[in-house]
């Protein structure tokens, strides 16, 4: 493999496993989604509000502004992109790893309940601790296939972050297959997720 091969494969390791954004996503509130309505305001993407709640309007202003500069319209918006409105955003991790997270969930969940989801986040998040795994949540997820662009429905974000802050409705469980059959031994079914160590 050549020295350029090498940088090149080292910088996309590096890059997918480090954590680089803070979110803004509905239901999100605060002085940050304050300061990111004033500056969507002064950018003639938002005519509401400056009330620090990420409403379905702030949400709209959001995707108008990635539509327009050619982002995923997901209305969620990242640290770079407050930065880049001109928004004076304070970075928070836990924001980024609750997001990708939950995007994950909503792609592997569906429609499924809220505790499918909140256990499918928390096997991440085992994995994390556990050797057999890489480390770190964006890692995990990454080695799973990772996490393509979609709606995040709120309860999925509630259970990345639930599942991040220690709940785990199964304990330590590492492992979940969808529609597995037969179920391992000392598996848990729930719905159409079989949940084990």
């Amino acid at each position: 493999m050549g020295m350029k091969k090498f940088f090149i494969t080292v910088f996309l390791i590096f890059g997918l496993c480090l954590p680089s954004r803070a979110l803004f996503y509905p239901g999100a509130g605060g002085e940050d989604v304050r300061r990111l309505q004033r500056a969507l305001y002064k950018n003639g993407y938002y005519g509401g509000a400056w009330d620090g709640v990420y409403s379905e309007e702030v949400l709209s202003a959001v995707r108008e502004y990635q539509r327009r500069n050619g982002i995923y319209p997901d209305g969620i918006c990242s640290y770079p992109d407050a930065k880049a409105l001109g928004a004076e955003v304070k970075y928070n991790g836990l924001d980024e790893k609750a997001a990708v997270l939950a995007r994950f969930a909503a792609n592997v969940c569906g429609k499924s309940d809220y505790l499918t989801k909140l256990a499918v986040c928390s096997v991440i998040v085992n994995r994390v601790s556990s050797p057999l795994f890489p480390d770190g949540v964006v890692c995990v997820i990454n080695a799973e296939g990772g996490a393509p662009p979609c709606e995040i429905p709120p309860d999925c974000m509630r259970a990345a972050y639930e599942a991040l802050l220690g709940a785990s409705p199964y304990g330590d469980i590492l492992y979940f297959d969808k529609n597995k059959n037969p179920a391992p031994p000392c598996s848990v079914r729930h719905g159409e997720f079989v949940f084990y160590r």
